[in-house]
């Protein structure tokens, strides 16, 4: 039998660290067979067919935001999409602007999704 992820996963990639936090746990989660990334500047040009296919998958969406701006969590309810479980990097002591991108953070964070999302 195929090992599919457990849930899907979308994340802001803005300029700010904290977006580079978010993007870098994403991939972290998806490069590990964990997640499948869902792609938010799809949904921001509202790509049907992508949209439609995150609705119909019956697994958890986990939505990893770099701030408290909320991008991709407010981008995906606007199409409906808001049985989600949501993360902000901030919430993990980084600091917009300021806290250097590290892995052992970043590792932290992937911990913690791992452990909610299952």
């Amino acid at each position: 039998m195929e090992n599919l992820p457990h849930y899907q996963i979308v994340s802001c990639s803005g300029a700010s660290n904290t977006g580079k936090f978010a993007d870098e746990v994403a991939r972290m989660l998806s490069a590990s067979g964990d997640a499948s990334m869902i792609c938010l500047a799809k949904v921001a040009i509202g790509d049907q067919p992508l949209i439609q296919k995150v609705k119909a998958q019956n697994s958890k969406i986990v939505v990893l935001d770099g701030c408290p701006i909320n991008c991709a969590e407010k981008l995906l309810g606007r199409e409906g999409i808001s049985d989600i479980i949501h993360i902000n990097t901030t919430d993990f002591d980084i600091v917009k602007g300021k806290t250097p991108f590290s892995n052992e953070k970043a590792n932290e964070i992937v911990e913690h999704i791992k452990k909610i999302a299952h």
